[in-house]
């Protein structure tokens, strides 16, 4: 008799505690909380469209700098995204320590969104027009970030381009269409190290090249895309004009939504 009423009246005690830890799960993967690099060299357009983007999938957002991130901001943050840019001017602002907390943040368990210029940055090696840039990256990738590519668009140009889905079992790409348009602007091919353990998700349709990948850090995720999948050339919802007059063929936030949610570790 005794140990039918001690135990319920424990459970009664542990249930509150239990109930808190999944609704902590629950609001980590609808309500993560997102900081977007904004710093000297950024392409403003990518910063704008990805704070329209994340609060889309229910998350908040905020802009953060290079001296903020040296500062700690990351701290209270579960996903940093690196827009478009130059990835050069973002090594140079952010210097040894940014990029040492950036990577502590992700190896502690932080996701990462990379996107183009983010892309480039998060490589081992950097290489621009045919040059390897002499920068400090955050080396998440090992690999190198390659580009532009004028196979695809001649440079300084953009345009749309086709990315085919190659990994269509990955949690990011198991629901999407064989293939997709996105906006490409001077972005990088992503070519791994022979047994680099990354994941390739999809590929240019000119070049075969890879250009969507996942990949661990530590306890922490990153996705790394080459595009623009931000930029929405057939809607305003991402406050941009820029490509309007491209033909999207369709929307590619939705796998911006699983990729999020896979940097969260859902």
């Amino acid at each position: 008799m005794r140990r039918s009423v001690f135990w319920p009246a424990i459970w009664a005690l542990l249930l509150p505690i239990v109930q808190c830890q999944d609704q902590e799960k629950i609001s980590l993967k609808d309500h993560a909380h997102v900081a977007i690099y904004s710093d000297r060299g950024v392409w403003s357009e990518s910063v704008r469209a990805a704070e329209k983007m994340f609060p889309w999938m229910g998350h908040t957002v905020e802009r953060v700098n290079a001296r903020q991130i040296k500062n700690g901001v990351l701290e209270n943050i579960q996903i940093f995204c690196v827009p478009g840019g130059n990835m050069y001017q973002y090594a140079e602002d952010l210097s040894s320590k940014g990029i040492e907390n950036i990577r502590d943040f992700i190896q502690g368990g932080g996701g990462y969104v990379g996107i183009c210029g983010g892309a480039y940055f998060a490589s081992e090696r950097v290489v621009w027009r045919g040059n390897q840039l002499p920068m400090m990256s955050l080396n998440l990738f090992p690999g190198t970030a390659q580009g532009p590519y004028k196979e695809i668009i001649p440079y300084p140009d953009s345009g749309m381009c086709q990315v085919i889905i190659v990994e269509p079992t990955h949690p990011i790409t198991q629901t999407e269409p064989d293939s997709a348009w996105m906006l490409y602007y001077w972005g990088p091919a992503l070519i791994p190290e022979n047994n680099a353990y990354v994941t390739i998700l999809g590929r240019y349709d000119i070049t075969n090249q890879p250009v969507m990948l996942a990949l661990e850090y530590g306890q922490g995720r990153a996705f790394l895309i080459g595009t623009h999948p931000e930029i929405e050339e057939d809607s305003d919802r991402d406050d941009v004009t820029f490509g309007d007059e491209l033909d999207d063929r369709g929307s590619d936030w939705e796998l911006m939504r699983k990729a999020t949610l896979w940097c969260l570790g859902e």
